[in-house]
């Protein structure tokens, strides 16, 4: 005889029943963030950080936001730092898009001024590793199709099948490669665009410094 040991009634499948009940029945709350004083949302602590981005993102200019938060956040920087700056580098990814490229090495100014040169070298690969990411796939989308082009041709010779598979592979591989390394590139001439020093590119983007040099004098 099988017995079920599971609760019928539905709230009771949740970790915390009484919250899901509230949660899912009763109205939302309605929270605007304008309207808000600001020495309530920095009570907030890493919750307050992310409010008080959006708060004031459309309203200030973007460096000075970011100043004002790492200076009125000093405890929450601190929490963060325990959690690998989770919070920061969720708001890097966050404002990256919004801020223009000529304003970037005066972000990691702000940035290297609260936190060590360490500290700041990690979070600010966190912006180089998301264009090389954005190569990566880049370079899959476009190993596949020359893969596929590549494969169907060799395939009229010696089985379709056969060279659209290794077409793929071949394709995927290269274009990862190029991608990255391409990306890689980029990125090291916008930071030698910015002056930032050979050995901290290099320690980023893993470049050869001898390579960054290069692209140094092609500047």
């Amino acid at each position: 005889m099988t017995t079920y040991n599971a609760p019928r009634n539905l709230w009771q499948l949740f970790s915390h029943p009484e919250h899901a009940k509230k949660l899912m029945t009763e109205d939302y709350q309605l929270i605007d963030l304008q309207s808000m004083p600001e020495d309530e949302i920095l009570k907030k602590k890493q919750l307050g950080m992310f409010e008080y981005m959006l708060k004031y993102i459309h309203k200030r200019d973007l460096l000075k936001v970011w100043a004002e938060l790492l200076s009125k956040c000093p405890y929450a920087v601190l929490i963060d730092k325990e959690k690998n700056y989770l919070c920061i580098k969720a708001l890097l990814w966050y404002t990256d898009a919004k801020l223009p490229e000529a304003q970037q090495k005066e972000l990691e100014r702000i940035i290297s001024s609260h936190l060590s040169k360490e500290e700041t070298v990690t979070i600010m690969r966190t912006i180089a590793q998301k264009y090389i990411d954005e190569g990566m796939q880049q370079g899959i989308i476009q190993g596949m199709e020359k893969g596929i082009e590549k494969g169907i041709e060799k395939g009229i010779e010696k089985g379709i099948e056969k060279g659209i598979e290794k077409g793929i592979e071949k394709g995927i591989e290269k274009g990862i490669e190029k991608g990255i390394e391409k990306e890689k590139a980029e990125i090291a001439q916008k930071m030698l665009a910015n002056n930032m020093d050979h050995t901290l590119i290099a320690h980023i983007t893993g470049l050869d410094i001898s390579f960054i040099r290069t692209l140094k004098q092609c500047l």
